[in-house]
């Protein structure tokens, strides 16, 4: 597709952060002449003093002196020089990203974007789940809020009356009233058919019956981070300029405190993986998929490589949700609750995506930084020496890439770094054309497919019993 903006006015755009990056390095080679010139002083006063000294303990310890100096300043000038690098390498990687360009008056999402919330018969998540829509949404004209309810419970309508004019609430048949046609194989699976109705029916309302562009679908067992607003409509413009998109997520799969950079809260990504669980997509997404949506699975009937097209989702670094403890008594029955749902890590450090030029997610953009960043800066090692590589102070702030040559291979190199290994229609969680990231201790650490062996996603890959969930 033809982007709004090209590479002609890329330099308007990152000309400030160019600044920004070449004073800090003015900044640096400043303290390092000062450091230098101290250091010069400080030996030249013991030495003068040494001289003049006929005590041999006094020249002893002036030498001893004088060799943890030169060792402190040989390794303060390595780590200077180490930064000087990472700086230069990240500089070069923002030129990377700015080949392709969205006008300025594009960004800016003027029209509402609805949050649909789904409910069925819980009505203290429903309550605690609203309660922070309303608390960190900057506008109820922006982001109205529509509750819709599935089951006939009565508690969870009387709830969310209680917000009054703040919300609006929509009632459907329920699901156990439908005549819903059900296999009777999948019986045990009744939820999931009755879920996909109710979706369907959420959606047409919000598209059809009400005319909007966009819609956020969360559920009432998730959590929100105060900047949920701010990541939705500040990513909002990728998706009406970018085909290759069809949702963001506000969820990260291995988003567990120990795999993630809590300091990179505004850090996104492009990915295969389609995560659902706080996510937006356009009307045009679903007036394609509504004339064909499935009667059940409807989350896994969109991993589908059929419905997919090689489409990808924004998602964050650090989760814009969470699970509540009600997500324990879903239609799931706790699957992966307390082993992976209940671990995730809601941002709570506030990034205002507005100040923050996203064009690095456009395709281009992003597949040009990311091949920088895991082929270029990334060091290749196996995953035994990275268990060790990541126990060492000094490593901190590098890179490291693993090879994955197939799916048995990759589910154990994942479970070492403790990111999760399943597949779904061949795609791993959070992967980007294969690749899934990861941070610990400081460290970034990419498993990478041996493209001579993995030329793409296989929707046959999947996980042998031996390995568990």
């Amino acid at each position: 597709m033809e982007f709004k903006e090209k590479t002609l006015k890329a330099d308007v755009y990152i000309f400030p952060r160019n600044i920004m990056q070449a004073v800090t390095i003015k900044l640096f080679f400043g303290f390092l002449f000062v450091f230098l010139v101290w250091t010069l002083y400080v030996e030249n006063e013991i030495t003068s003093r040494s001289r003049n000294s006929d005590n041999i303990d006094d020249l002893l310890e002036s030498a001893t002196r004088l060799e943890r100096l030169l060792e402190f300043e040989r390794k303060k000038i390595q780590e200077l020089t180490e930064d000087v690098k990472q700086i230069r390498a990240r500089k070069k990687s923002w030129h990377l990203t700015m080949e392709e360009m969205v006008s300025p008056e594009l960004k800016h999402w003027k029209e509402p974007i609805p949050v649909l919330v789904f409910s069925c018969n819980r009505a203290q998540a429903v309550r605690d789940h609203v309660q922070k829509l309303i608390k960190y949404r900057p506008s109820k004209e922006q982001f109205p809020i529509i509750v819709t309810q599935d089951c006939d419970n009565e508690n969870v309508k009387i709830e969310v009356q209680k917000f009054g004019d703040q919300v609006q609430y929509i009632k459907h048949l329920a699901g156990d009233k439908a005549n819903i046609t059900i296999p009777p194989s999948h019986r045990q699976f009744t939820a999931y058919y009755r879920i996909a109705r109710h979706y369907k029916l959420a959606l047409n309302h919000v598209f059809v019956d009400k005319g909007y562009s966009s819609v956020i679908i969360t559920e009432d067992d998730l959590d929100i981070a105060p900047d949920f607003f701010s990541y939705f409509s500040n990513t909002r413009y990728l998706l009406e300029n970018d085909e290759r998109l069809w949702c963001v997520t506000a969820w990260n799969d291995n988003g567990k405190l120990e795999n993630i950079d809590v300091n990179a809260a505004d850090k996104l990504y492009r990915s295969d993986f389609f995560a659902g669980l706080g996510w937006m997509m356009s009307s045009k997404t679903w007036h394609e998929l509504e004339p064909i949506w499935p009667v059940g699975f409807w989350d896994d009937w969109m991993r589908d490589p059929l419905r997919r097209k090689d489409r990808q989702c924004i998602r964050p670094e650090v989760s814009r949700t969470g699970m509540m403890a009600y997500g324990k008594e879903g239609a799931s029955k706790g699957q992966f609750f307390s082993k992976h749902l209940a671990k995730i890590k809601v941002n709570d450090k506030y990034t205002d995506f507005a100040k923050i030029n996203l064009d690095y997610l456009l395709p281009g953009n992003f597949e040009k930084k990311t091949h920088f960043e895991v082929m270029k800066q990334a060091v290749e090692m196996g995953i035994d020496d990275v268990a060790a590589f990541v126990l060492l102070p000094e490593n901190k702030g590098k890179s490291v890439r693993v090879i994955y040559d197939e799916n048995v291979d990759y589910i154990r190199k994942a479970d070492k770094l403790h990111v999760m290994h399943d597949f779904k229609a061949g795609v791993p969680r959070t992967a980007y054309d294969g690749i899934v990231t990861c941070f610990i201790n400081g460290i970034r650490i990419y498993l990478v497919p041996d493209r001579t062996k993995v030329p793409g996603y296989n929707p046959d890959w999947a996980v042998p019993a031996a390995f568990g969930e």
